[in-house]
């Protein structure tokens, strides 16, 4: 899958910079890395327009000034991309997140493995390691898991390494099922089923568990299916959003029959921890 890379410099950098983030994010851009003068916005080309770009073009002339340029990053040279920056990652001194072509760290409690491909959810990303160190508090043994928006699978592979007694993982893009179900083989569990598919794959399966790390527009429509797909007194995590939408995302899980529990962040990002 190709994407589209937008370079953004803003000056002053900051508060900019993450104003314009939060916005962009909200239009569907999947990930960013800050550089000196701003930041990197990716998207996928299929669903990436002009018009989406409206927030740097419209900036608020008050907080400074953006420009910004674009372009094609294809498919191949996006993996090559991932594969020179991609590092291991090590979680609450616990689960390492590695590439097969690392080496293991000695002392890990729980050693994944994770080829990086243009899916998301290597660990990198701070919302995919609030949901991991989240998960590691947490008792999995012999629940059922849902992962909605699965992935690369990292965190359906680690509810199987942590007890869980089956887990689904559901992604509405073929690269990730495909990249999932690969991962999901080569970390040798056996208890977890990607499938692809949006919400109404989950049909009137029910869980004790649902995870989401997906972005703020998808968790306010999907809301209701999550809570539906959830067992009496099962928990749902979210994440993939910013901490300023914490209360507009807690207020559409509690008129959907949910009850707050807990709220973590890393940076600018959040995770919500709701029950049933």
């Amino acid at each position: 899958m190709d994407y589209i890379e937008v370079e953004v410099k803003v000056n002053p950098k900051q508060p900019g910079s993450d104003l314009l983030i939060s916005e962009l994010a909200e239009n569907g851009f999947e990930s960013f890395v800050e550089t000196d003068g701003g930041f990197l916005a990716y998207i996928p080309s299929k669903i990436f327009s002009d018009s989406l770009l409206s927030p740097v073009k419209e900036f608020t002339s008050d907080l400074g000034k953006a420009d910004f340029s674009k372009k094609t990053i294809k498919g191949q040279n996006w993996n090559a991309e991932w594969e020179k920056s991609y590092e291991p990652i090590l979680v609450s001194n616990k689960l390492s997140i590695r590439a097969p072509f690392h080496d293991a760290i000695d002392g890990i409690e729980i050693d994944l493995i994770i080829q990086p491909q243009q899916s998301f959810g290597t660990g990198h990303h701070p919302t995919t390691r609030l949901m991991a160190e989240k998960l590691l508090t947490m008792t999995l043994h012999e629940r059922y898991v849902l992962d909605m928006g699965c992935g690369t699978g990292v965190l359906a592979i680690l509810a199987a390494k942590l007890g869980a007694a089956a887990v689904l993982g559901i992604d509405i893009e073929t690269n990730a099922v495909e990249n999932a179900r690969e991962n999901v083989q080569r970390n040798n569990v056996v208890n977890v089923t990607i499938e692809e598919g949006k919400d109404d794959q989950i049909g009137e399966r029910k869980f004790e568990i649902v995870l989401a790390n997906i972005n703020k527009n998808v968790l306010m429509q999907a809301m209701p299916v999550y809570a539906n797909a959830m067992k009496t007194e099962g928990e749902l995590l979210i994440s993939g959003f910013f901490l300023t939408d914490v209360s507009e995302l807690k207020m559409i899980a509690e008129e959907n029959g949910l009850k707050y529990k807990s709220t973590a962040t890393d940076g600018e990002w959040a995770l919500i921890h709701f029950t049933k």
